[in-house]
């Protein structure tokens, strides 16, 4: 084994030192001692590209249109469409290359979709549709499908404190911010917070031990 000549430790497997990262000392490194994973990395099918070239070609046609044939003001609305094509390419992308994790996953496409209702909502002026009604929606569906998945999910165990953590973000937390800015909340972010709170409930209550399982796992008790 080698020996680090500042941190006086003996390290086998390597040439440099975990903490310092100065060139170690001593005999010729030794075979690590994890395997290096040679796995391929996954790589996008043929039928992905094929509809994102397209997507995107027609983002740019949108574009010149957009910013150099037409020469009176008003909103460029190829803007829209760019967000439009971005928020549908990284979905697919999610689904066809992300993990298996229902949870993170349905996480994924929340955030992506509130965004660009929220993008659409300030650029085209819909009057705040978008934090009043389309969101709160999209946060109770995804309430709703993430207790379904709890049921499902054969690996809950491993994951539910994720499902804790979402569970909470979206219900809680969004009803916590519009309270701090707005003297009255609007009647759908209440009912996501009703539905956040009885998932809440239920997943304490039908799966109590395998929650208190992951939390023992994480904090070592």
């Amino acid at each position: 084994m080698k020996t680090c000549p500042h941190c006086h430790i003996r390290v086998g497997g390597g040439a440099y030192c975990p903490l310092c990262q100065s060139p170690l000392t001593g005999p010729e490194a030794e075979a690590p001692y994890f395997p290096v994973c040679d796995a391929p990395r996954k790589r996008l099918p043929l039928y992905y590209k094929l509809p994102a070239f397209l997507l995107l070609a027609a983002v740019i046609v949108c574009g010149a249109v957009d910013f150099l044939l037409q020469e009176d003001a008003h909103r460029h609305w190829s803007l829209v469409v760019a967000a439009c094509v971005a928020a549908v390419l990284l979905l697919l992308r999610a689904l066809l290359l992300g993990s298996r994790n229902a949870p993170k996953l349905l996480f994924q496409i929340l955030v992506g979709a509130a965004a660009l209702c929220w993008f659409c909502d300030w650029f085209l002026d819909w009057g705040g549709l978008a934090t009043g009604t389309l969101i709160p929606i999209l946060c109770t569906v995804t309430l709703l499908l993430n207790f379904i998945f709890a049921f499902v999910n054969r690996r809950f165990t491993e994951n539910g404190l994720i499902y804790l953590l979402l569970n909470i973000g979206v219900g809680v937390v969004p009803y916590i911010g519009l309270t701090l800015r707005h003297t009255r909340t609007p009647t759908l972010w209440v009912i996501c917070l009703i539905v956040s709170m009885i998932t809440f409930l239920g997943l304490v209550m039908f799966k109590g031990r395998a929650l208190w399982a992951e939390f023992a796992k994480r904090l070592h008790l």
